[in-house]
């Protein structure tokens, strides 16, 4: 008879069946590495000192690094504290994996204890030791030793259950000073408050991994401390603990405790802000009320926000830059104060701490993220919104008043030189495409750059633009040349070698790479003398069936550029955008196109571009409508805009644009990308020196310093739009770029605007 099926019954199987193994590794992830695994060893030991309720002066825990040998000994990475497990702890508790009451199987609920799921610290011993890693504690004079060996997850004691269980300790700081010996340490190479805490409490548990794997016998220490110091895992830790680091048989830091980066707050601003949790939320997707307090199972929680006078989001304070969540088992995860949506530079000054007991499903293995639940999205919705507000205070408390005589004077000539620098963006942009003539086109070429220093070469690098091309495509191939101290010189006369000129060659005289026919080449150059070559780079000429063009028509304002894509077809089938063509306009006085699709306009008036190789022409050129330019600067100009932040107001919502005194010099904030506006950063230093009583927005100081931002403000144009931002360029070479272009846009400068400079005579 056919199974029958009734809604909603069934009967179970009597087991669950899992591959325990790899249901470990999986549990694992989010600890495979040392940053992330080595705060879970003394968050561990803080909950123990916190268990038993250990007082404050004796929760020492020691962090311990010994380098090991190249052919001998492993390195170590080891974590000490003096509380001691039972081999009882060991077995009804610590070899327990994912378990959701780990922090409190024996009955605490303490305050201060972080809690977890059992995991981590076990993750970290079976994943990121290459030797073994075990953990040899005394606790009321019995000793055990537990732990795995590289590639296991089964846990179990060393060297077996009978010589390595509950063994009788007659002297327990002999069996410490033995088991540091094992790692090449002695107590008294400990802090002296490590051997005071001991002497006290009179049992210990040292956890200890051998062959920190990716590190080889030298363990980075500094950078892994300063991890360490960083790791949000490690907050309540070092509030709660006093952490020491010993590093080479040597105290770490002088011998002082680890700390949290001291965060003086923003003045007026000492004392943190607290918040009451609402009741309910509104969940930002579904658009549904959600409960904070489970339907009052739990009490209302709290938002406490606390700031930093400087900006946290780099260097040692970026560990507090977060909004930490606590609930029922302590410390559950953290977001980044960066991730919350708020818009305001004031967010870097911002963080604090969410206290709220409904929390506790969303807590996530590793302690990081919280779950995506309903509950989790409504309240970071409303966090971002309190953040939002706090920082908008602080906004309006920092709004300096300028005189408006100052403030008219100030607006007046800036809008001279935002006129004056579309002429000269113009001017870069139209050179950009150049003013002889580019090898194989009707197009010009780009001005020779300032020439680079010579040198003697030691190596050179070559590189396209395209690595695939259509027949009959040239192109101009890049070298770059270094001396031994990798500074970049001048490029010496070579020779260029192509395994297959049938296909593509180089023309010695002009350096041009010419494409013959379908196939593939392998291009390099070498000096003459053949002692130096550079890299080989493949080029594929491409048999092309079709090509299309996109979009069939645009409207480009005088002054700005848009770009046209070209798919091709290949004989293959395969349609590709990635290929050098042949680009062509009409009427290169109305509009010209770059060798990628980059279409600039120059005059009002309509032309068309193509593209194409020797074999192809696309079936439909597009066509280009030059509008007129804004060289006025008005809210739609074509042109970028340059304001000054307190001094101009946004050009959308007419309200003053505060920056901080650490943004930079000159600034775009997200939205302002899209917009095309660039600030001049009132607040930065400098700008408030020149602007201040001493000087003043009619000083010959301020006035030199308006213009250098200005031209920080076309070189960066000019390097985005340029032909730099369709290459790819090393650090080096980018920075030998941006000088060269720098060093050009000054000389223009100079030449236009030293009447303005010396006696403030705006630009015409």
């Amino acid at each position: 008879m056919p199974a029958k099926q009734q809604s909603g019954v069934y009967t179970p199987d009597e087991d669950i069946q899992i591959h325990s193994e790899n249901a470990i590794k999986l549990l694992c992830k989010p600890f495979q590495s040392h940053e992330n695994g080595l705060p879970e060893w003394p968050k561990n030991a803080a909950d123990e000192y916190a268990r038993t309720d250990a007082p404050e002066k004796e929760r020492v825990i020691v962090i311990i690094m010994q380098n090991g040998r190249a052919r001998g000994s492993s390195n170590v990475i080891a974590c000490l504290d003096f509380s001691g497990m039972t081999s009882a702890t060991i077995e009804e508790d610590f070899r327990y994996w994912a378990d959701p009451e780990a922090a409190s199987r024996r009955g605490h609920q303490e305050v201060g204890v972080q809690g977890g799921h059992g995991n981590g610290g076990k993750c970290y011993m079976t994943q990121m030791f290459s030797d073994r890693a075990y953990l040899h504690t005394v606790k009321g004079k019995l000793a055990n030793v537990y732990g795995t060996v590289a590639g296991s997850t089964h846990l179990g004691y060393f060297p077996d259950r009978d010589k390595g269980r509950n063994i009788r300790v007659l002297n327990v700081e002999a069996e410490l000073d033995e088991a540091l010996g094992e790692i090449g340490l002695s107590i008294d190479q400990l802090p002296p408050a490590a051997v005071k805490a001991f002497q006290k409490r009179q049992g210990f548990t040292l956890v200890v991994g051998r062959g920190a794997k990716g590190y080889g016998p030298r363990i980075p220490a500094t950078q892994l401390l300063a991890d360490l110091v960083e790791h949000p895992q490690m907050r309540m830790t070092l509030e709660l603990c006093s952490v020491y680091a010993v590093v080479q048989k040597k105290l770490y830091n002088e011998g002082k405790p680890l700390e949290l980066p001291k965060l003086a707050p923003l003045p007026g601003a000492e004392e943190p802000r607290v918040l009451e949790i609402p009741e309910t939320l509104t969940d930002p997707v579904s658009s549904q009320s959600v409960s904070t307090t489970a339907g009052g199972k739990y009490p209302r929680g709290t938002l406490t926000l606390r700031t930093s006078e400087t900006r946290m989001r780099r260097g040692g304070k970026k560990s507090r830059h977060n909004i930490v969540y606590k609930a029922q088992s302590g410390y559950i995860g953290y977001k980044p104060v960066a991730d919350f949506d708020v818009s305001s530079t004031y967010r870097d000054r911002i963080y604090g701490e969410c206290i709220l007991m409904a929390l506790e499903p969303a807590k996530m293995n590793e302690r990081a993220a919280l779950a995506a639940t309903p509950l989790v999205r409504a309240l970071e919705d409303w966090i971002s919104t309190e953040i939002e507000v706090y920082a908008k205070e602080f906004e309006e408390r920092d709004r300096r008043r300028h005189d408006q005589e100052e403030r008219d004077a100030l607006a007046q000539i800036n809008t001279a030189l935002d006129k004056w620098k579309n002429r000269l963006l113009e001017k870069v942009l139209g050179e950009a495409e150049g003013s002889g003539e580019e090898a194989g086109t009707n197009r010009p070429a780009p001005p020779s750059p300032l020439p680079l220093p010579t040198g003697d070469v030691a190596r050179i690098e070559l590189s396209l633009s395209f690595y695939r091309a259509g027949v009959g495509v040239p192109m101009k191939p890049r070298l770059s040349a270094f001396d031994a101290s990798d500074k970049h010189i001048r490029p010496p006369a070579v020779m260029w070698v192509s395994n297959n000129e049938s296909v593509a060659s180089v023309d010695e005289i002009i350096g041009v790479v010419n494409t013959h026919a379908p196939g593939e080449a392998y291009l390099h150059c070498e000096t003459f003398d053949k002692k130096i070559a550079s890299n080989s780079v493949k080029l594929e000429i491409v048999d092309i069936g079709s090509i299309l063009l996109d979009p069939p028509s645009i409207e480009v304002p005088a002054g700005s550029r848009r770009r046209v894509s070209a798919t091709c077809t290949l004989s293959s089938g395969e349609e590709a955008n990635d290929v050098a063509l042949l680009w062509l306009e009409n009427d290169p006085s109305i509009a010209q196109v770059s060798a990628s699709g980059l279409v600039y306009g120059f005059a009002e008036g309509t032309t068309e571009v193509t593209a194409s190789d020797d074999c192809v022409t696309a079936d439909y050129g597009v066509s280009v409508i030059v509008l007129p330019g804004d060289a006025g600067g008005g809210s739609s100009s074509a042109y970028p805009r340059v304001l000054i932040s307190e001094i101009n107001p946004d050009p959308d919502t007419g309200e003053t644009v505060i920056l901080s005194f650490d943004d930079p010099p000159v600034h775009q904030r997200p939205h302002d990308v899209e917009r095309n506006i660039w600030w001049i950063n009132s607040a930065s230093p400098l700008a408030q020196l020149y602007l201040g009583r001493e000087f003043g927005p009619q000083s010959r100081e301020w006035r030199i310093y308006h213009v250098e931002r200005y031209i920080d403000v076309i070189v960066q144009i000019s390097m985005s739009q340029g032909p730099e931002a369709e290459d790819q360029l090393d650090v080096g070479e980018w920075t030998a770029r941006w000088g060269e272009r720098a060093a050009d846009i000054q000389g223009k400068a100079a030449d236009g605007l030293a009447a303005f400079i010396t006696n403030g005579e705006l630009p015409s």
